[in-house]
């Protein structure tokens, strides 16, 4: 068994999760993907003045209240270009349609008689009344969306815009979460045993760092059942994690089914809570290869782990620029020991005393840290390795759940 510290065991994790290659796709099919280049508009949006609503387009200084212009045209999405605009006229138009070259102002219909060969104007308009003009929504050359952002409805409205049909993306990640165990059981199957748990809170973690996440098991610790369920599931996964199965006891073969199925590294990590945990590369060599962590089958320790190395490197996979969570550092509450040579992950309640200082109290007795815990905690108070005593009042560094 190797033995790593944090940091030792973050960066392999790292180094094994690359991220995957962007592929060019259509914009339809870019929902959840990490933009690879950003997003710049190559011309004004719009490139000329548009109508704001419905009405007429005039100029200004020809539309005092109460003056009735002929319609010159109505203008049309068919048109090649703008028309010039004829003085003295009006020409209708409807909203997000080139205003006539030389128009400054659309006079809303409510203003009007809407008169189809004349128009009278009820209200004077000002210049620039109902007109949004060229770049109005975004200049050329303007960056609209950063690389490494995650593509939503606002960001694929825009290059849709910007009339683009495809981009060059990194695709979503595909996790799938295995849980081992014989005494688990699913809720509700109404079988004996312990209910398994783990593998929901991994896949939703995994979900909300931006993959696309699929739980599986819960799977006997039987080796062969267990290779071949890894095995099965190796085509349609970019990252496998397994939980549970870790344990000293002979029936926990995790490490085992992963070394059948390519190399392993099977790690006693300097970590609190939970430090058996392993990481392998699945597939033969010059083929396609799956990376694979195996984490704790506690929630608790699993849910610590995650956050220490997995959600990073699994950030970097997706594509993201921004890989960690808000971090800050909170004022310490009480006393306690912690292990000297092992990092340590403490949920903590965050809050903010009368002088502005964020403060951090446990959620549960350091070093025990229970699934109420992790649901009473706003985020993670980290204990260096190299500290044996944490001391009411010092500085810690604790990053903040915000999913």
């Amino acid at each position: 068994m190797l033995s790593r510290s944090l940091d030792e065991h973050r960066a392999a994790v790292a180094v094994a999760l690359a991220p995957i290659p962007s592929l060019t796709v259509l914009v339809g099919d870019a929902a959840g993907a990490t933009l690879v280049e950003p997003l710049v508009a190559p011309a004004p949006l719009p490139a000329a003045p548009v109508a704001a609503w419905d009405g007429y387009a005039v100029l200004a200084s020809d539309a005092a209240a109460g003056a009735s212009l002929p319609v010159a045209h109505d203008v049309s999405f068919s048109d090649r270009g703008p028309r010039r605009h004829l003085p003295r006229t009006a020409a209708r138009v409807a909203s997000g349609m080139a205003l006539p070259t030389g128009a400054d102002a659309v006079v809303p219909l409510a203003s009007t008689d809407g008169g189809v060969a004349r128009v009278r104007v009820d209200d004077a308009p000002v210049p620039g009344l109902g007109v949004r003009p060229a770049g109005f929504d975004a200049a050329a050359g303007v960056a609209l969306v950063p690389a490494g952002r995650r593509l939503g409805g606002r960001e694929l409205a825009l290059a849709a815009s910007l009339g683009l049909a495809q981009l060059t993306v990194r695709p979503v990640p595909r996790v799938v979460v295995l849980a081992t165990g014989s005494e688990l059981v699913d809720t509700g199957s109404g079988r004996p045993g312990v209910p398994e748990a783990t593998a929901h809170l991994v896949a939703v973690a995994a979900r909300n760092a931006g993959a696309r996440a699929v739980r599986v098991g819960p799977v006997p610790d039987d080796r062969p059942t267990l290779r071949t369920a890894i095995e099965d599931q190796l085509v349609r996964a970019d990252l496998l994690i397994t939980t549970g199965g870790l344990s000293a006891g002979r029936d926990d073969t995790v490490v085992a089914a992963l070394g059948d199925l390519g190399e392993v590294d099977d790690v006693s990590l300097a970590l609190e809570p939970g430090p058996h945990h392993a990481l392998a590369m699945l597939g033969d060599e010059g083929a396609r290869r799956v990376p694979a962590i195996a984490l704790p089958g506690s929630p608790a320790a699993a849910a610590l782990a995650f956050e220490a190395y997995v959600r990073p490197a699994l950030r970097r996979m997706c594509g993201f620029t921004e890989v960690a969570r808000p971090g800050v550092r909170a004022r310490i509450g009480r006393t306690w020991m912690s292990p000297r040579g092992v990092a340590q992950a403490v949920p903590v309640r965050l809050g903010v005393d009368a002088g502005g200082t964020v403060t951090a109290d446990p959620a549960c007795e350091p070093g025990r840290a229970t699934l109420a815990a992790l649901g009473a905690a706003d985020g993670i108070a980290w204990v260096d390795a190299d500290v044996a005593e944490v001391h009411a009042g010092d500085m810690l560094r604790c990053t903040v759940w915000d999913d």
